[in-house]
């Protein structure tokens, strides 16, 4: 189980996406203590969704109403944050970039609605299987380690992200772009997936 729950953890943001991004761009402007608070919230809120999923897998596997109410809110959120950051002017003062970054990383962090689907079908893989029991400690206990991995893929990407920026010589704006597009791209991706299921 410790493993799984590693693996499933590190698996879940080892695709480029919104939260790594994030990381990415502000471990570029070398705030190191802040960073790493930004990837230990991220991995906290990793922990409550997939708790939360695990606790709650056959509530919500009844509630699709409760289900599509998120995936919509997420599709709105991810289009106004793609939006702000693709016409986000670059501050010239690193620590007013730096606190924009992390505003949207937070909002990210906290509604993402890839996660939901994500536990569902992976919270009832690992029930079915037996590595998490019902009980609660048992899904504290594969959830916490699904947020070890969490921070080590985060650290991973923000300790090769800046490396990689710093190679390719990415400026703020470009990064921004690249972010937002990003965000508007699954924006798009989540409202055909709900559209045309």
């Amino acid at each position: 189980m410790i493993f799984i729950a590693f693996l499933l953890g590190f698996i879940g943001y080892l695709p480029v996406g919104n939260i790594n991004l994030t990381v990415v761009q502000l471990s570029v402007n070398d705030k190191h203590q802040r960073v790493w608070l930004f990837i230990l919230f991220a991995a906290f809120m990793e922990f409550l969704y997939c708790f939360f999923c695990l606790r709650g897998l056959e509530r919500l596997l009844r509630e699709p109403a409760l289900i599509l109410v998120l995936d919509w809110a997420g599709v709105a959120i991810f289009l106004a944050l793609g939006i702000f950051s693709i016409f986000q002017k670059v501050n010239t003062n690193a620590d007013q970039q730096f606190s924009s970054g992390i505003k949207r990383g937070v909002l990210i962090a906290i509604f993402n609605p890839l996660q939901i689907p994500f536990w569902l079908v992976w919270g009832i893989y690992v029930m079915d299987k037996g590595w998490v029991q019902k009980e609660i400690f048992s899904m504290a206990v594969f959830s916490l380690l699904c947020s070890i991995g969490t921070i080590a893929v985060l650290w991973l990407y923000a300790y090769t992200g800046k490396k990689l920026v710093a190679r390719l010589n990415l400026n703020a704006v470009l990064l921004n772009r690249m972010i937002g597009g990003l965000l508007i791209m699954l924006a798009f991706l989540q409202t055909a997936k709900l559209l045309f299921g």
